[in-house]
């Protein structure tokens, strides 16, 4: 709904609302409460806006603004208020789980079971802007300041029903060994040995960040010829805040923890908002953030433009999504796996957290937080993220109403936000990785009986790398949204366009690129395989090669054609109304998109370092080809050549790349619609519209399996897009 008023004559307002409500359910091939993909995500959005345009003058424009949105998510799952019991679990278990519903069972070779997809959050967000533009002789000056306060309240249960995870290792004939070849993860299971089980407790938070940002722009007519484009922005932007304090907000490396036994201090304390005068935001955000920019187009002739430009950028720190959960505030149980490497599971399946779960307290136990547990924060030290882009084109105007241009684009992007996986500051310094199997050996632990004590130091014995690492007292010290990637990115961009002239029009680009970073700045997707953290977190520079998203050629086409049938046309020019109506009005559109397919990701299906804390292990180079020849077809089960890799021994890296240069499948897709304009009466017309999306039914093949030693290690089992869809519809002109 949107209303619009001329206040005054200098003086137009006007009023929106939208609201929409939408089910958007999982890809659930067997609709049971045990299926993966069983659930539903529930959306309601009211969004709200004021717009002000004011002229003061004939040289003066001022824009003023405000909106209000409302963005809830609700998720579900049809095993929703499963009893838990009849599975057999213990009721220390069963009796704590806030929001009851199937486990999530996380297999290595065969299908999972259940999702832990249950959460009622609100993302809302208050926006305030005001624009002004004066145009002064030659310049065209425009200066404002816009705000932003985007906040996420509510509450994610996370794995409150539990999360268990099943791979081989504790049935492979060597513990220690990074092979499939014997063990299976359906053996552990049976076994009910699980090679990790995690527990949560949630608590409702009100989170949010602000924005603030000043900006000048200056567009000066130099001559006929030359424009400059010149401006500058100041933003500010928080990181992220709860209203009660209920989030870590830093980790104190250096600060003795209290879990010290005699003789040796262990370092490492976990800070908590507001406390002790800890700050109350998350990271180290740049305050004052200045970004100038500068372009320029320059008119070589009646028929060629040159145009460039250079800009200096501010990325955000992190994305909201659900509520971020700090331990204390909420409550993480996840007890040790195995206290000998291993060699024997220290958890049953059928009463995996004897002691229940652990309930949250808040700050109470102050240094001692977090103490035996996994533990996931901000990066207390990550910046924001800077990016410098620049560009080069020519333009030039050719015959039969074409114009063409050939560019340069860029950019480099230093402190880039590592989203793809934390950063686990805890991993074993691999100059230790020397001593083998000893690493695995339980030992005699220190921590035993000590007040606090508990989770992967909770028992008589440890295994010997939990003594030897960063932070012994943690089971893990992740970093989320740490600012240690970088990247560069350079494309050169051809592009053809003709404008609607005898009834065709087009354009079509080509863009060859190079990306390169150190990870993903995101999740990833079903086309690249995924994303992982770092093989080794000392050696950030080992993960520098092609981006998962680098795509080198892409050949996207957009054509229009009215056939030339109709009034006022070259055939049936004169047509009376009825044959007009029938025949004239015709138009046939296609959209083409050709591109190449996204590096991959190969990695060793058993993690032989898992027990040091890495995030991932690769195998090691052969020096054959990973490409295999051959038809499309018959390379679906066989996408990868296994010959070009060999297993990575435990206690050491692979050599293999983080992305090789061959790549998954690429993308050839065809939207083509067929349109029919009718002029009923002078003031009525109507249009008709067929549409076909995927036309020509092409799949779009995800990525193949590239965990090396699963028995699935090459094979592209799924497809990542819609078969063709056909729509009928109709606009009314009026």
């Amino acid at each position: 709904i949107k209303f619009d008023h001329q206040l005054f004559q200098w003086w137009r307002a006007s009023l929106s609302y939208l609201k929409y409500n939408s089910d958007e359910p999982g890809e659930n091939p067997y609709p049971t409460i045990s299926s993966p993909d069983q659930w539903l995500l529930g959306r309601k959005v009211d969004a709200t806006q004021i717009n002000n345009t004011i002229t003061p003058s004939s040289t003066w424009v001022v824009a003023v603004r405000y909106g209000f949105n409302r963005f809830p998510n609700i998720g579900t799952q049809k095993s929703q208020n499963f009893n838990v019991a009849s599975l057999g679990f213990a009721n220390s278990f069963v009796r704590d789980i806030a929001s009851p519903s199937f486990p999530n069972v996380t297999m290595q070779t065969v299908h999972n079971l259940g999702t832990n997809n249950n959460f009622n959050y609100v993302h809302h967000s208050k926006n305030f802007g005001f624009a002004a533009s004066k145009f002064l002789g030659k310049h065209s000056f425009k200066f404002g300041y816009d705000f932003r306060r985007l906040s996420d309240d509510g509450l994610d249960y996370g794995n409150s029903a539990g999360a268990f995870t099943f791979d081989n290792r504790f049935t492979r004939a060597n513990s220690n060994s990074t092979t499939s070849a014997s063990g299976a993860d359906i053996a552990d299971l049976l076994l009910g040995a699980p090679a990790g089980a995690t527990g949560f407790i949630p608590t409702k938070l009100f989170q949010y960040v602000d924005y603030h940002a000043l900006f000048l722009q200056d567009d000066f007519r130099v001559s006929a010829k030359l424009t400059l484009n010149l401006g500058l922005r100041w933003e500010r932007e928080t990181g992220l805040r709860e209203v009660n304090n209920n989030i870590i907000t830093g980790f104190d490396g250096s600060a003795r923890n209290p879990i010290s036994v005699p003789g040796t201090d262990v370092l490492g304390v976990f800070r908590f908002a507001g406390v002790d005068g800890q700050k109350e935001t998350t990271g180290s955000p740049k305050m004052n953030k200045f970004s100038p920019r500068v372009g320029f187009a320059y008119q070589l002739n009646s028929k060629t433009v040159l145009r460039g430009g250079w800009g200096f950028f501010w990325a955000p720190m992190f994305s909201l999504g659900s509520p971020f959960n700090s331990e204390g505030i909420t409550a993480t149980t996840a007890p040790s796996i195995s206290n000998d490497g291993n060699k024997t599971p220290a958890v049953s399946l059928s009463n995996p957290f004897p002691n229940g779960l652990d309930k949250p307290v808040g700050s109470s136990l102050g240094a001692l937080t977090g103490v035996g547990k996994p533990m996931t924060i901000f990066d207390p030290n990550a910046t924001s993220t800077r990016v410098q882009q620049f560009s080069f084109d020519v333009q030039r105007q050719l015959a039969s109403g074409l114009v063409a241009s050939v560019g340069y684009s860029g950019s480099r992007t230093s402190n880039l936000t590592w989203t793809t996986a934390s950063l686990n500051m805890n991993q074993l310094d691999p100059r230790f990785f020397s001593q083998g199997a000893a690493l695995t050996q339980a030992v005699p632990n220190p921590f035993a009986g000590r007040p606090g004590a508990g989770g992967v130091i909770g028992g008589a014995t440890v295994a010997r790398n939990q003594l030897l690492r960063p932070y012994p007292q943690f089971s893990s010290v992740n970093f989320s949204f740490s600012d240690r990637n970088r990247a560069q990115y350079d494309s050169m961009a051809i592009r053809v366009q003709k404008n609607m002239s005898n009834g065709l029009s087009f354009l079509t680009t080509y863009t060859l690129s190079k990306n390169f970073d150190l990870a993903g700045g995101g999740p990833g997707n079903n086309l690249n395989a995924g994303n992982s953290g770092p093989q080794d977190v000392y050696s950030f520079d080992g993960e520098w090669g092609l981006s998962y998203l680098h795509s080198p050629h892409r050949l996207t086409n957009a054509i229009t054609y009215e056939l030339p049938v109709g009034k006022g046309k070259a055939q049936l020019g004169s047509a009376n109304y009825v044959t007009n109506l029938v025949l004239g009005g015709w138009s046939v559109n296609a959209v083409t998109t050709l591109q190449t397919g996204f590096p991959l990701q190969v990695y060793m299906n058993n993690n032989g370092n898992g027990a040091l804390g890495t995030a991932r292990q690769r195998p090691n180079a052969t020096g054959v080809s990973p490409e295999v020849g051959g038809d499309f077809g018959p390379r679906i089960d066989n996408w990868i050549n296994k010959a070009a890799f060999t297993e990575a021994a435990a206690f050491t890296f692979g050599n293999v790349t983080r992305t090789l240069g061959m790549r998954g499948p690429g993308t050839a897709n065809w939207d083509i619609s067929i349109f029919k304009t009718a002029q009923i009466l002078e003031s009525l017309k109507v249009q008709f519209r067929a549409e076909a999306l995927n036309a020509m039914n092409t799949p779009l093949f995800r990525a193949p399996n590239t965990a090396f030693g699963n028995a699935a290690f090459g094979r592209i089992t799924s497809q990542g897009n819609f078969p063709r869809m056909i729509q009928l519809g109709m606009r009314i002109f009026f």
